[in-house]
């Protein structure tokens, strides 16, 4: 799926049919020329301009805030009670500090079986043991999911966040915290052998509810717990934000304007589905829509944090329906 959908790995949105559908054709749609303007750079699929393609927008009207801020992502220096905790979590001690500077600094164990990495300008943990194990040396007492996210819980004020600050799910107060394990089977006669090697927890962050996309970016998190519960891997990025300047968000109007114009991108499809010939496409429905922000990748992290819209979009194809995930720009530049 695309950028919106991803969870920690990539998250799908779906959702339940709206049962009032307001059809909006470009004939009827009058938008400003300052939509040019638009802050929008995504990745993904580009969609043709489609001037006569007909789009129903059957999504609540009040789905979007009127505004939403641009965010400047900052550094975040840990504190040296924060960094103590870390090394006592991860089982190290200053004999196994390899480097230290201004950026942050690393550990790892004489026989580099266990390394961690603290990153000032990124806002990141990488913790990672690389144990082995075998059909004679299994892994045991992994937590279960109810376990693992009382663990993380009782974790997470020493590292800086806020339990408050976690992505939230759609339409919903409900925290967004994914958990899941990993097995392997080992095939030894008689019977072949299952064992868990870990149970993780991940989750993302929000700014002002909406939902921040970038994996190490500044707002993801996972922790795997392994062996008698303990942690395995830590993967977290989590910098500091500054409020730069609040926009007028985009009309259903306008976003559709984009659509059609050429400025949306298609997230990725499953993989039964076909692909999509927009230059025939007969119609799309905008089911659903919401907010999200845009913070890069590793490689490239955004200067802001930049917003965007989600479509949730069933498009006729002329050979079947498609449910995809419709990415397109959500704020005008030239009305703060």
């Amino acid at each position: 799926m695309g950028v919106g959908h991803t969870t920690l790995r990539q998250y799908i949105l779906l959702n339940k049919m709206r049962t009032t559908a307001i059809l909006i054709l470009l004939s009827q749609v009058c938008v400003a020329s300052s939509l040019q303007n638009v802050r929008f750079k995504q990745f993904g699929t580009h969609i043709p301009a489609l001037p006569e393609l007909e789009v129903r927008w059957n999504a609540p009207p009040d789905a979007l805030p009127t505004q939403i801020w641009v965010y400047r992502p900052l550094p975040r220096r840990l504190s040296p009670e924060s960094i103590s905790f870390i090394m006592n979590l991860c089982s190290f001690t200053e004999k196994d500090r390899a480097e230290s500077n201004t950026n942050g600094l690393s550990f790892q164990t004489p026989d580099n079986s266990r390394h961690l990495r603290i990153s000032f300008p990124s806002g990141s943990v990488h913790y990672e043991a690389l144990t082995k194990y075998s059909h004679t040396n299994l892994v045991v007492n992994v937590p279960d999911e109810k376990h693992a996210l009382q663990l993380v819980k009782r974790i997470l004020p020493s590292l800086g966040i806020n339990f408050s600050d976690i992505d939230k799910r759609d339409d919903s107060d409900e925290t967004r915290i994914i958990s899941f394990d990993s097995k392997i089977t080992y095939f030894v006669k008689p019977e072949p052998i299952t064992n868990t090697l870990f149970r993780a927890v991940g989750f993302r962050r929000a700014f002002d509810g909406i939902s921040l996309i970038g994996l190490g970016t500044g707002g993801n998190c996972e922790i795997d717990f392994g062996d008698h519960a303990q942690i395995t891997k830590i993967d977290l990025s989590w910098r500091n934000a500054q409020r730069v300047r609040a926009y007028r968000t985009l009309s259903p109007a306008e976003i559709i304007h984009s659509l059609l114009q050429g400025k949306a991108l298609q997230g990725y499809l499953s993989m039964n589905s076909r692909a999509i010939d927009w230059r025939t496409a007969k119609s799309v429905t905008v089911n659903h829509v919401w907010p999200r922000y845009y913070a890069g990748d590793m490689e490239h992290p955004s200067e802001m944090l930049e917003p965007f819209a989600v479509l949730d979009s069933v498009v006729d194809t002329g050979y079947g329906m498609i449910n995809v995930e419709i990415d397109c720009p959500i704020i005008d530049e030239n009305s703060p």
